[in-house]
């Protein structure tokens, strides 16, 4: 009788130690950014054919988008100065230079 009680404690320690294990890789959220250097006052831009917003030249004046390509448009004076097409990578910064 002992040992039939032994292995149904051991089979239940067992059974019930799995439960609470939990598998998988937690990850943070996919994100990628835009900057723009060179002479930037007076310029709009547009990514993805958006809504056009004034930007701030330097690396610390980051842009966030999601990773992927995008379609970046920059205008002065409504004539398009800059009109590129990016792959931008996941965490990654890629710089506009505008001219």
């Amino acid at each position: 009788m002992k040992y039939i009680l032994s292995i149904i404690s051991l089979a239940l320690l067992l059974g019930f130690s799995g439960c609470g294990y939990k598998e998988g890789v937690a990850t943070a959220a996919q994100k990628s950014y835009i900057y723009f250097s060179g002479n930037t006052s007076d310029v709009e831009v547009s990514i993805d054919g958006g809504e056009k917003f004034d930007v701030e030249s330097g690396q610390t004046n980051q842009y966030g988008v999601k990773p992927g390509k995008h379609l970046i448009e920059v205008y002065r004076d409504g004539a398009i100065v800059v009109k590129r097409e990016v792959f931008i990578g996941d965490d990654i910064a890629k710089e506009i230079e505008v001219q």
